[in-house]
């Protein structure tokens, strides 16, 4: 039984026999339903009162409307297949679909590279989890009534097992803007199915850091389980952060989510402790009465920054790793940041001025990006997913990236060889860019 129907239930109690044997047969109802594999949930929105705070303001559609979403529904369309479709329905009379969808890639999934090792499977679901993964499907992948629709970006938000969002765009003088922003509940129980399904494993094991979220313990990472080292690079780097970043894309509309320093004229001025941001809360809202604190100052001074080629599950693949070195302004805390099994192919091309476009990802263990489309969403395994990222103190003990402040990297090549790499560190939520570095590979080619 949802906690929603429990909920309703506990108000008609007290009014009645009859009204009571509604709720039951009601209760029988929504039982039968997920049983035979559909769902139904209810839509949350908020007007700029509710969320003052939501960095969409002065960035959508002037035709915005927060009253747009009524209800969803989610519907199993082969018992032996993992295909499902979703609707959304509307407050004009339309519904959007999203049809034949293979929901269990939203869902954490242990690596096949960590599955033999408790703590980083902990680490590898606990990360998945507890990092954004937004799907964008475009035109032509959904279906609706109201044309203006031109894409619809259903979302896993960092908060918990549950938390869910939807996002319609329009086009609005040639830009794409959002239209209307809903926020759910996904299903309990075909959350847990799919987790159990995908993992082999139950979900009661994982249960309690996939609810709630629990601070893992720190514990030595023995990254050589993880991968081999083929060959050091010989690289040259250069330290940009006295620069500040462009206030582009996501950084733009967010500018207004970090709280200190209230102004600032370089990424190193973000390098502090004393540097917070709003936080992020349940169901998926942005708050600035709720400063989150960082531990920023451990990357205010770089002291190296090395980088190898690698193999992985696949030995006969060439990936690439990139350790940084750094250290406080007290030379008391040292902190490593490994950024391992990255693909030079999946690193685009770009100008600087197109840097919010670059390849992201985040802080774990065969994650998602934060942000993508559906068919590149679907061509990512994370089974067998090579990438991971995390933050170790000096004894190789791993750091928790949100209490540290950072979500990822950032990266792009400036010149069509793939020579000249820009790599950055986004911040907690992704507010800003709290590092820049541009690393200069040999000639030779790797």
């Amino acid at each position: 039984m949802t906690s929603l129907l429990k909920h309703n239930l506990a108000i008609f109690a007290p009014m009645g026999k009859n009204i009571c044997t509604f709720c039951v047969v009601l209760a029988f109802v929504l039982v039968a339903c997920e049983a035979s594999g559909q769902y139904t949930f209810d839509m949350v929105q908020y007007d700029d009162a509710a969320y003052p705070d939501n960095p969409d303001i002065g960035f959508r559609s002037a035709a915005y409307d927060d009253h747009y979403f009524i209800s969803g529904e989610i519907k199993h369309n082969n018992a032996d297949v993992q295909s499902y479709d979703m609707t959304f329905r509307c407050s004009d009379n339309t519904s959007i679909l999203l049809k034949d969808i293979d929901l269990k890639t939203w869902v954490p999934t242990i690596p096949l590279s960590v599955r033999s090792d408790a703590y980083l499977s902990y680490l590898a679901v606990v990360n998945q989890e507890w990092n954004r993964n937004q799907v964008a499907f475009k035109a032509g992948s959904f279906d609706t009534e109201n044309k203006r629709i031109i894409r619809v970006d259903l979302a896993r938000n960092c908060l918990n097992a549950y938390l869910w969002e939807v996002i319609l765009f329009v086009n609005d003088d040639g830009q794409t803007l959002p239209f209307a922003h809903g926020w759910f509940e996904f299903p309990r129980g075909l959350y847990q199915e799919l987790f159990t399904k995908i993992n082999v494993v139950s979900f009661d094991k994982y249960a309690p850091c996939l609810e709630n979220w629990v601070d893992p313990p720190s514990k030595k990472i023995k990254i050589s389980q993880l991968r081999k080292i083929v060959i050091t690079i010989d690289i040259t780097y250069t330290d940009q952060c006295e620069k500040m970043y462009l206030l582009l894309g996501e950084r733009a509309k967010k500018r207004k989510e970090i709280i200190h320093p209230v102004s600032f004229n370089a990424m190193r001025d973000l390098q502090s402790d004393n540097t917070t941001f709003a936080t992020f809360v349940q169901p998926g809202l942005y708050d600035r009465s709720n400063p989150r604190k960082t531990q920023l100052g451990r990357i205010r001074h770089l002291t190296s920054i090395q980088m190898s080629q690698t193999t992985h599950l696949d030995p006969s693949k060439t990936l690439h790793e990139i350790v940084l070195d750094y250290e406080d302004d007290r030379h008391a805390r040292k902190t490593k940041l490994v950024i391992s099994g990255i693909d030079f192919n999946d690193i685009p091309v770009l100008s600087d001025q197109e840097i919010h476009k670059g390849w992201q990802n985040s802080m774990g263990w065969g994650n998602h990006s934060f942000y993508e489309n559906y068919d590149q969403h679907i061509s990512i395994d994370p089974k067998t997913n090579p990438y991971f990222a995390y933050l170790s103190d000096q004894n190789d003990k791993w750091l928790d990236s949100h209490t540290v402040g950072i979500d990822g990297p950032l990266m792009y090549f400036s010149d069509d060889q793939k020579s000249i790499l820009h790599l950055s560190l986004l911040s907690f939520e992704r507010h800003a860019i709290v590092a820049e570095y541009v690393i200069r590979l040999s000639k030779k080619k790797y």
